[in-house]
């Protein structure tokens, strides 16, 4: 029996879904989102608060961010909390430390000081980039569903693709055809692809890898608070638009009738009648929810089953600021031996943080101390198959960090990771602190990254935001898993759109007829 009804149902406690529900609330329709069982972004360790992976928001310049933020009325609190650094990202090599400075000047600088051999050529690719963005951002300004589902989307995305100088696979010459195979530069324009897509490195496009290093060279932004804040701000927005956030409840089933989406039914056993069902989670849980997934064979038989191939495994490292490398930037991404595969340790992400937490209640960087906060990717088969391997990870990690950071050792006073089982570690006592949340921590808490079988729109696209069952959208990491951050704000806009393209009369009467008449 249905207790309730909304307009739409979000699951899951994402940035995509909270995006959608943010933009449908302001729209007038009435929203309810479920948490799902997800995890708060942060976690407390000895009366700290740590985040439970880097966040930095890289979409800053993309035009679908600046147009979502704009109409959910989060532009100006989203500047004033916002903090560019320059430079933006660094990338460190064996025998080279690139900073993608942010002012034009200073970039000739540092391309003359770390490849004078061929500046010009990455000079001459600079020029090109800026041309392509201009092009790619009069792209993601147009009002599109992607990726797109149906005949009138598909020719209105088709033509808009006819302005891309790439190919609909996302393909395109090399742009780095003038620079030798084993060139310096060709890592660094390959590293922020492989930090932040959200999908297996060797599936990546060349328009995934240009619109990745194109949107760090554009420069991004660390916000206060972190992705915690952004994340705690965009519930509260939903709530300020009348909708309801219960990060606690979850849906157990989807209630489908006909081939139609109606609802969804809580553990609790209460019904919930809605209009729309969008998942914000991966593909693996939404199936599970479902009474037959069989609707969905006919889509897996065309583009494949999404299936994870990595995991992100962070950790934490709190040391005295003095251990801290002078010239370090906030973003770092260091590859000790670009012979060997670029995973595991050998490839890191790793962000630094001084001043995390300032202002809260309990601050996660006391004065006098920093965070780096390491991310890297672990292959699938090592996590599942390997004994140990995960939890060897720690040493692993912070042996190949000790190379970047050479006085770590000296000066580490707390390690400590959510993924990996072991309690953190106090160095200055060399005591071991037991978790205030154990049930949040553990292998199955880290991120994982897909494999697609079949690579959609531009080689960026996973599944569509429209499913085989009617009225249940996708909203998630599986819509355009290679654009990264900025893929899920399109997803995010994608799926607003079709809810609202679907009810257009009753959308006009919410914005236009009744508001005068109740003025």
């Amino acid at each position: 029996m249905t207790h309730s009804s909304y307009d739409v149902v979000l699951l899951g406690l994402s940035l995509e879904p909270l995006f959608a529900a943010a933009l449908l609330g302001k729209r007038g329709f009435r929203v309810l989102v479920l948490g799902q069982g997800e995890l708060p972004p942060s976690y407390t360790l000895a009366g700290r608060r740590l985040p439970r992976f880097p966040f930095t928001f890289d979409a800053a310049h993309s035009p679908v961010a600046r147009r979502i933020l704009s109409e959910i009325a989060l532009s100006q609190l989203f500047r004033r909390r916002s903090v560019a650094y320059d430079p933006a990202l660094q990338v460190v090599l064996p025998r080279h430390r690139f900073d993608l400075a942010l002012d034009e000047p200073s970039l000739e600088r540092e391309i003359a000081r770390e490849l004078p051999t061929v500046r010009r050529a990455v000079e001459d690719f600079h020029r090109q980039l800026a041309r392509h963005g201009e092009r790619i951002d009069a792209f993601l300004e147009r009002d599109l569903v992607w990726p797109a589902e149906g005949f009138f989307e598909r020719r209105e995305l088709q033509r808009a693709l006819a302005t891309l100088p790439f190919d609909r696979d996302g393909s395109a010459p090399d742009p780095l055809a003038e620079l030798p195979e084993r060139n310096a530069f060709r890592l660094v324009y390959d590293a922020p692809s492989r930090a932040f897509a959200g999908v297996d490195p060797s599936q990546l496009s060349p328009f995934a890898i240009e619109r990745l290093y194109a949107a760090w060279l554009r420069g991004s932004v660390k916000l206060e608070g972190g992705y915690d804040w952004l994340h705690r701000t965009l519930i509260e927005r939903v709530r300020t638009h009348g909708g309801e956030v219960r990060p606690t409840e979850r849906a157990e089933r989807l209630l489908v009738r006909r081939g139609v989406a109606e609802g969804v039914k809580l553990t609790t056993g209460e019904d919930i009648g809605a209009g729309f069902v969008v998942h914000g989670g991966d593909v693996g849980a939404l199936l599970r929810l479902l009474p037959d997934r069989a609707a969905f064979d006919p889509l897996f038989e065309r583009v494949g089953e999404p299936s994870p191939r990595f995991f992100r495994y962070t950790l934490h490292i709190l040391l005295r600021s003095e251990g801290v490398p002078e010239g370090m930037a906030r973003d770092v991404l260091f590859v000790r031996d670009p012979s060997r595969p670029r995973v595991g340790e050998n490839f890191l992400r790793v962000e630094l943080d001084d001043g995390w937490g300032r202002g809260s209640r309990v601050d996660a960087v006391p004065p006098g101390l920093a965070r780096l906060t390491v991310e890297a990717l672990l292959p699938r088969r090592g996590v599942e198959e390997v004994p140990g391997y995960v939890a060897s990870q720690r040493e692993r990690m912070l042996a190949t960090l000790g190379e970047l950071v050479p006085f770590l050792g000296a000066h580490t006073e707390l390690v400590d990771s959510p993924h990996d089982g072991r309690d953190a570690q106090d160095l200055s006592t060399g005591a071991l602190l037991p978790s205030d949340e154990p049930w949040s921590r553990g292998p199955r808490t880290m991120r994982p990254v897909y494999g697609y079988p079949v690579r959609g729109l531009l080689g960026v696209g996973g599944l569509p935001v429209r499913t085989p069952v009617r009225r249940l959208l996708l909203c998630g990491p599986h819509n355009l898993p290679g654009l990264g951050l900025e893929g899920g704000l399109v997803a995010a806009w994608s799926a607003a759109r079709v809810v609202t393209r679907n009810d257009r009369r009753r959308e006009w009467m919410r914005r236009g007829l009744w508001t005068r008449m109740e003025i």
